[in-house]
């Protein structure tokens, strides 16, 4: 997650440079700019995914206990979700350096609540509630049932979460992620 933000800083910091003003000024419709961004983020997480699960299977020697290819579709739809908070947080805040300080605090806290330090079942009950907001609880829970053995009938409603998380957060990160607010450096 926090790897795929970086990818959106470079895009902040075309919008303070304003290479993404004269991007947009070119004869190519927005969405196809706003979509070439998110594609060249999302090909860096998929080459991120792909080297991790590479040498944790075959260098280190790692059981994941799930198929390789499952675990491959669950952390890409979280890393689509993490682009989609990363692109979100990029659009609301004009400082690109304030951007990857904000996407510190916004990890930590929902790495909390999700699940990934603690079990959601030893949180009080509103947390637990609180923690159906957060992708990090979708993608742990779509993981335990693949590793439980469960099947796509299990599996497709962790999945439609974070795929509507990520459409989502990825269309209101693109429609508020404009060239002409450009941050103003101090």
């Amino acid at each position: 997650m926090g790897l795929v933000t970086s990818t959106v800083s470079l895009i902040m910091d075309d919008r303070k440079g304003r290479t993404m003003m004269r991007m947009f000024s070119a004869p190519v419709r927005s969405y196809e700019i706003a979509l070439g961004n998110f594609l060249g983020s999302c090909m860096v997480g998929i080459l991120q995914i792909a080297v991790v699960l590479t040498l944790g299977k075959w260098v280190l020697r790692y059981d994941y206990e799930v198929p390789t290819y499952l675990y491959f579709l669950v952390l890409a739809a979280f890393m689509l979700v993490s682009m989609g908070i990363a692109s979100t947080v990029a659009g609301l805040v004009r400082n690109p350096g304030n951007a990857g300080m904000l996407n510190a605090l916004i990890l930590t806290p929902t790495c909390m609540l999700g699940g990934c330090f603690w079990p959601i079942s030893v949180m009080p009950d509103y947390m637990q509630k609180a923690a159906n907001f957060v992708p990090q609880k979708w993608a742990i829970q779509a993981v335990d049932i693949a590793a439980a053995g469960g099947s796509w009938n299990e599996l497709w409603l962790p999945f439609a979460v974070l795929g509507l998380m990520a459409a989502v957060l990825l269309a209101i990160g693109s429609a508020i992620l404009r060239p002409n607010e450009a941050g103003i450096s101090a």
